[in-house]
């Protein structure tokens, strides 16, 4: 008999009549938690659906793995673990009946729930992540953190085989943070390091990787990655950083675009065009909006509404250019981590729309100088000259004078290494400094939206389409770390610290005295968090800074 949840599931199901009707941003705008699963007795630290989402797996720090269908807890496997279960999935072609389990004690069990028998694997290190494959359903791999790294296991042999070693740093070999493998192109596998860099390899030889999936601006131990995803297509790979470095989106086929400097570079070989001018441009209250919120220092507000204009994609070339590097000043001004060389993308590609962007030009010149590259800011300000003569601000006067100052950095790597990719987009607010397994995943349809845990104990929506923060929600009480979107309903399931289980869907009828998670304000939600982690010292001290540089950065 169909649970009253069940069919209330269905009619959320992907490609039925009811997501065609409602478009599915308003039913992210609709989420709320509609069950809590209570069981276990110690942080849920994985979840995992089977493969028609109708079961429920979760592993905890009490030991145990749990299983729930339609709400209710089905069964409790004592999982023999002797530390935090880490990792349980389903192992294919086996009527959900095989579940392996990794965790802290160094051990990985494969268990067969309907004779109550297990076999056992030993490794050399803790077990972080376990993913499998409909192709091949004797086989699963393990994100070990011991130097042998990521383990492949088949059932038909007795010890596994250590097939993609940490990469050395400094001396030391890096662990094994997260490992996914592509459905839709089994051949790839993807592999996050306790480092920056994510490497993507071909499981027909693993000797080096095809790919590595690097932001261009860091240096090799900035930030380290959580988790690793592919897209249903297995075109792209979602990397949530740890370190205060975000949610990235790299796509597995664009190794050959030109990269991002490359572009910068040829887009000032050629001539420029008529300077664009404030008073000529349309929508002047459109861009009024943006405008007022960077005075208002509502930096993330101004990125997010520049991106949406940016989305329009509206036919004047030079109010999109100007969108863009009015969204580059906004990210210059807020000074997350990354933002720097977030504005330089923004510049190019303002440049590459409409070079008589002068704006963007001068907020290229700061940007390399706030990276000390030299060089680079030289080769603007010359530019600049040539471009835009009779500079009666003397505002670039001054900036070749700071220029002057500086030499080229050495903790940055301007120029990409072949065979390293760029990201494709980033998303920031969320914060992922206090636990190394919090996940980011694709979501959505057409996984048009990235879902990702938070230190806050929140949940953060962005929408690819838009680039904007969709939404946040209220999950759990101390650390959200686990996201598990449904294979095939508008659902999500999480857990962190606490010890239940959040499921997660829209609600679009709701009572007048029902008690929403949904953040009503986000913007002021991450700033008042930024304030409670970095204290109102570094904020005042930021402000000083902000208003010193004003002046410099000036939007149209």
């Amino acid at each position: 008999m169909i649970s009253a949840i069940e069919r209330k599931c269905e009619r959320l199901r992907f490609g039925s009549l009811f997501p065609d009707i409602l478009n599915e941003d308003r039913l992210v705008d609709s989420l709320e938690c509609f069950q809590t699963l209570e069981g276990h007795s110690g942080c849920v630290n994985t979840l995992r659906w089977n493969k028609t989402g109708t079961i429920l797996a979760s592993g905890s720090d009490d030991r145990t793995v749990k299983l729930w269908r339609a709400g209710e807890e089905k069964h409790s496997l004592d999982t023999g673990h002797e530390g935090n279960v880490f990792a349980v999935e389903f192992l294919p072609s086996s009527d959900d009946r095989k579940l392996v389990t990794g965790a802290a004690d160094h051990v990985v069990f494969l268990h067969d729930i309907e004779t109550n028998t297990n076999r056992k694997w030993e490794v050399e290190g803790r077990v972080k992540r376990i993913c499998t494959l409909e192709h091949d359903p004797t086989l699963w791999w393990a994100a070990v953190e011991d130097p042998k790294g990521v383990h492949q296991f088949d059932t038909r042999l007795e010890e596994p085989e250590a097939i993609i070693q940490g990469p050395e740093t400094n001396g030391e070999v890096r662990d094994v943070k997260s490992v996914a493998v592509s459905e839709a192109k089994p051949h790839l596998i993807v592999v996050g390091f306790d480092e920056t860099a994510v490497r993507l390899y071909d499981r027909r030889n693993f000797e080096a990787p095809v790919l590595t999936f690097n932001p261009l601006y860091t240096s090799p131990l900035d930030y380290h990655a959580t988790h690793v995803a592919f897209n249903k297509e297995g075109t792209e790979v979602v990397v949530n950083h740890g370190c205060g470095g975000g949610v990235y989106v790299f796509s597995v086929n664009s190794s050959e675009d030109p990269k991002v400097m490359e572009r910068f570079h040829a887009v000032l070989d050629q001539p420029r065009e008529p300077v664009i001018s404030s008073q000529a441009l349309p929508h002047a209250d459109l861009r009024e909006i943006g405008s007022s919120a960077i005075r208002g220092k509502q930096f993330n507000q101004a990125i997010d509404y520049y991106s949406d204009l940016i989305h329009r994609n509206d036919p004047e070339r030079a109010f999109r250019s100007v969108c863009h590097s009015n969204r580059a000043t906004a990210m210059l001004l807020r000074r997350h981590r990354g933002d720097t060389y977030a504005c330089i993308r923004d510049c190019v590609k303002a440049l590459e729309i409409h070079r008589g962007n002068s704006k963007a030009l001068f907020r290229l010149v700061k940007s390399f100088t706030t990276m000390e590259e030299a060089d680079l800011a030289r080769k603007c300000i010359q530019k600049f000259k040539e471009w835009f003569p009779g500079d009666k601000s003397g505002m670039m006067t001054k900036m070749e004078n700071e220029v002057n100052q500086i030499t080229n950095g050495e903790n940055h790597e301007t120029e990409p290494v072949e065979g390293t990719v760029d990201y494709q987009q980033r998303f920031c607010g969320s914060t992922n400094h206090q636990t190394d397994i919090k996940e980011a995943n694709f979501f959505g349809s057409r996984d048009q939206y990235i879902v990702a845990g938070s230190d806050c104990g929140h949940m953060y929506i962005w929408n690819r389409d838009t680039s904007k923060l969709q939404g946040i929600w209220r999950a759990d009480d101390h650390i959200l770390n686990i996201v598990q979107p449904h294979p095939n309903q508008f659902m999500l399931a999480s857990s962190g610290i606490d010890d239940d289980i959040v499921l997660w869907q829209p609600l679009l009828d709701r009572s007048d005295d029902y008690e929403s998670r949904h953040i009503s304000d986000p913007f002021e939600f991450i700033e008042k968090r930024r304030e409670e982690r970095f204290g109102a010292g570094f904020q005042l001290s930021l402000l000083r800074d902000i208003t010193r540089r004003e002046g410099q950065c000036v939007q149209s």
